[in-house]
Parts: C-alpha cells; sequence; structure tokens
C-alpha cells in the first residue's frame, strides 16, 4: 500500500481548522422546539458532508448518544451510531476527516478496533476516534452497565486505548491481563491505512481527565469561557504533550445573518421555543444571570438573554452570534488565543451552513488563517 499523508488538512494544512460537530444526531447540539431544528436524516447527514467536503472543512465530529434528553423535544434521540454512521460518510466523500465518538465503557477494544481499521480504509486514512469514558448513567443502564466513580472510567479508558493500539501496531498474538479487561490471544489484521494509528481525540476536562487527554490524544477538546483567559492553558497543555503534537479545540456554537438586527430577532425565537425541560436536565447551572452591581439593568438583561440563548442553542459552549464579520473576528480572536481549530454547532446545519461557507469562509482567508480550497476540489 502506497504510503501518503493520512488526515489530510487535520494535521498541517490550514492555520485554523474548522469541524461541524453533531449532525448525527436529532437537534444537533441545540436545545429548542422550532419547526427548523435539526433533522438528523442520512439524506441530511449525507448533504452536510458533501457540503462540508467540498468547502475544505476538514472534519466531522459525531455526538454518541444512546438516548434523549427529555423534555418537550425529546432532543438527541434519534441517532445514528457513529463507527457505521462514519463508515458509511467516508465512502461517500473525498477529503474530509470523519471521527467516531465511542465509548470505552460500552464498545469492546478489539471490536472497537476492528471497525475503525474498516472505516478508516474505506476513507482511505481519513478516520478518527473520539473517546469518551462516558458519563449518563441512564444510557449505561440501557447496557446493564452502571456508571462507576469517575477516575475508574479513566483508568478503564486507559487500559482501552492500550489495545486497541496494540491491535492496530499489527502485533501478534498478545495476552492482556488489566484490572478491567482480561483478554487472550489477541490480534488484528489489516492494520489501519497505510500503517498509520487513526488520530484520537479527547475531551476531559476534569484533572484526571484533562490528564488523560494530554498523555494520549492528537485533538484536546477544551471547553472557552474567554479565549483570553485560555490561553496560557493551552500553552501547559502543548507543554505537557512534549514532542508530541497536540492540536486543542473547542466547541461552538453559531448563528450568523447579515446583520444583527437578524440575529438577535433569531435567538429571542430560540428562547422563546427552548425546551426548558431538556435544558434544566442537561445544564441548570448556565440559567443564572452574570450580572453585578456595576451593571445597569438593560446590560443586565442583555446578558441574561445571550445567555438564555447560549444554553438554548449550544449547550453552554462558546457561542459565536452575529454577522460574519464579527464571526470571523471571534474565530481569529480564538486563534490568537492558541486554539488549532473549532467544531461548529448550528441550529439547522444543511440551512446554515452554506452561508457560513459563502460569507465567514473567505474572511478567514483573507485573515490568512485559511487557503482557498483549490479550483479542481470544488470542480469535483
Amino acid at each position: 500500500m502506497a504510503m501518503t499523508q493520512r488526515n489530510p488538512g487535520l494535521f498541517g494544512g490550514n492555520r485554523f481548522k474548522l469541524g461541524v460537530f453533531a449532525i448525527n444526531v436529532s437537534g444537533g447540539l441545540a436545545l429548542v422546539d422550532v419547526p427548523e431544528r435539526w433533522d438528523a436524516s442520512w439524506d441530511n447527514n449525507l448533504a452536510v458532508a458533501q457540503m462540508a467536503d467540498t468547502a475544505g472543512i476538514e472534519c466531522l465530529v459525531p455526538l454518541q448518544r444512546w438516548k434523549g434528553y427529555g423534555g418537550k423535544s425529546n432532543v438527541n434521540l434519534y441517532s445514528f451510531e457513529s463507527l457505521a454512521w462514519a463508515s458509511g460518510l467516508l465512502a461517500h466523500t473525498s477529503h474530509i476527516s470523519v471521527f467516531a465518538t465511542v465509548h470505552s465503557a460500552l464498545v469492546h477494544p478489539v471490536f472497537a478496533a476492528k471497525q475503525a481499521v474498516t472505516a478508516d480504509i474505506i476513507g482511505g486514512g481519513r478516520f478518527g476516534l473520539n473517546l469518551v469514558p462516558g458519563s449518563n448513567a441512564d444510557e449505561f443502564r440501557m447496557f446493564g452497565a452502571e456508571l462507576g466513580d469517575h477516575p475508574d472510567r479513566y483508568a478503564m479508558a486507559q487500559e482501552w486505548w492500550d489495545i486497541v493500539r496494540r491491535v492496530w501496531s499489527g502485533e501478534e498474538y498478545f495476552d492482556y491481563e488489566g484490572t478491567y479487561f482480561k483478554l487472550q490471544g489477541v490480534i488484528g489484521r489489516p492494520r489501519p491505512y497505510g500503517d498509520q494509528n487513526p488520530p484520537m481525540m479527547n475531551a476531559g476536562a476534569s484533572p484526571v481527565g484533562r490528564a488523560f487527554a494530554l498523555r494520549n490524544s492528537d485533538l484536546h477538546y477544551d471547553f472557552c469561557i474567554r479565549p483570553e483567559d485560555s490561553a496560557p492553558r493551552i500553552r501547559e497543555s502543548k507543554a505537557q504533550a512534549g514532542r508530541r503534537e497536540l492540536q486543542v479545540w473547542t466547541p461552538i456554537a453559531v448563528v450568523c445573518r447579515p446583520t444583527q438586527a437578524e440575529v438577535n430577532a433569531y435567538l429571542q425565537h430560540c428562547i422563546e421555543n427552548a425546551d426548558w425541560g431538556a435544558v434544566d436536565k442537561r445544564e441548570s447551572s448556565i440559567l443564572s444571570p452574570k450580572g453585578s452591581k456595576s451593571q445597569t439593568p438593560e446590560e443586565v438583561a442583555q446578558i441574561r438573554t445571550h445567555e438564555q440563548a447560549r444554553a438554548a442553542i449550544g449547550r453552554s459552549h462558546y457561542a459565536l452570534f452575529g454577522t460574519p464579520d464579527m464571526v470571523a473576528k471571534e474565530l481569529a480572536r480564538l486563534s490568537e488565543a492558541g486554539f488549532d481549530g473549532v467544531a461548529i454547532g448550528f441550529v439547522n446545519y444543511r440551512q446554515e451552513l452554506p452561508y457560513f461557507v459563502q460569507e465567514v469562509i473567505p474572511r478567514l482567508e483573507r485573515m490568512g488563517l485559511r487557503r482557498p480550497v483549490p479550483t479542481v476540489r470544488l470542480a469535483s
């Protein structure tokens, strides 16, 4: 097999990278009960994946949900299992990397290693793995499992990841004697595409989770409240990774319209139709206003509106609600803080991604954060 660079564009490539987040689940990231909320049909998934592929967006990142969040909309109830989903999309795209999100406590590592290699070869080296220990007790009970203590989940994830890498390495029959896995005669063929391991991402944020991510992952998803406040943490993360190249990304929510008045009207529409039952179950703490005595009542009201919209549309992720100029400037601000890329959630990906591609990406190109996609690729 000819050796080629895996995951084109994800490593090297643009200075600031873009991903599309959570198209495989109904509602995406948005906890809103509006007519246009995301319908995660296969046709919609395929259309968005191919649109992103043509636009030069670097990756697709799914959620892995096994049940919804309740409330009126029961957001994420309808979902595609992400390993099979990634295989299907890799077969119908040409350049974009497609990740699968896998619960280390629910999917056996030998099976996951084989399934991942299958997807990777289908995509010619464009597969990636988003490894999560799991945190939803209701979902664990669907599998007859109980959610273990937080440190134990990461200890199990470490064993899981060690096994997967040994399977991918082409090692001959091996036994594994761990605390969580006891395996005999393990072997896996074929190896990943080009005999190079797919990249792994992890979003561990607690001290234990972050240590796991910095020890093992190629991409660390770190949450952002204010980009400038994230800069020291990003520098520290990359220093702790040592000689291993580590990218730091953050998930964001985007509402982008030609004018701020249109943006504000849409935010109000989402607030008025938010599924607060699902919001409260997912993250009740996000709804408290951040006003202080130094702020006027009008400023407090504006902050509350923004925070409510952020909770409903983006599940507390960093929110970019503005015109193309504003969104591009905020993305540049994230890049300046040290983030290598963002994974984007929209209320309706198929309706909103074309405008983002048309208006925001060219602005990023003019800022020197991205390069134009070759014409021959656009024609394909």
